[in-house]
């Protein structure tokens, strides 16, 4: 059963970080169709309508792909004033408590969403502000889903583990 466990976490480890370079890469994208869409624009050259729409998409899901890596490696905001200032058996019981209702926030933000991507693939919505592209909007409310979900599993992997989420600053980043 150990190795099953094993194999499964590394398998997930794996999709969270393919996920994370998957967004660096769209990232740079992003980057190289910005200067070509601003300098396509500038000269009077044509261009495609879909680049500003890959650039918008861009953001939810370089978002969306790489949040999950960044709560495992603590990247995100959290702000240390009130963990920092406690004991370690308070911080330990606060910081638990903390990612679990992050977790929690997730699991709802996962579930809505889902609702959402689903009732845009289900009834063929399209994007408004995109008509006359007739891009399905589930193409980008698909991301906020999956996203939230793997959040959530990363803020719940810092309730149940040995290491939790808060420490002091010197646990963090020696």
């Amino acid at each position: 059963m150990t190795m099953f466990l094993e194999r499964v976490d590394a398998a997930y480890t794996l999709l969270i970080r393919g996920m994370s370079a998957l967004a660096c890469v769209y990232l740079g994208l992003m980057m190289a169709v910005i200067v070509t869409y601003t300098s396509a624009r500038s000269l009077s050259i044509p261009y495609s309508p879909y680049s500003f729409t890959f650039i918008e998409y861009g953001f939810v899901y370089v978002l969306m792909l790489g949040a999950p890596w960044m709560v495992r490696q603590r990247a995100h905001v959290f702000i240390e004033l009130v963990t920092a200032s406690v004991g370690p058996r308070t911080r330990a019981v606060l910081s638990r408590g903390v990612a679990a209702v992050s977790a929690l926030v997730c699991l709802v933000l996962a579930w809505h969403c889902g609702l959402l991507a689903w009732e845009d693939y289900s009834r063929t919505r399209y994007d408004e502000l995109r008509g006359q592209l007739d891009i399905p909007r589930w193409i980008v409310t698909v991301a906020l889903p999956a996203g939230f979900g793997l959040m959530a599993v990363e803020f719940l992997r810092f309730v149940v583990s040995a290491e939790p989420m808060h420490g002091s600053r010197r646990q963090l980043h020696d």
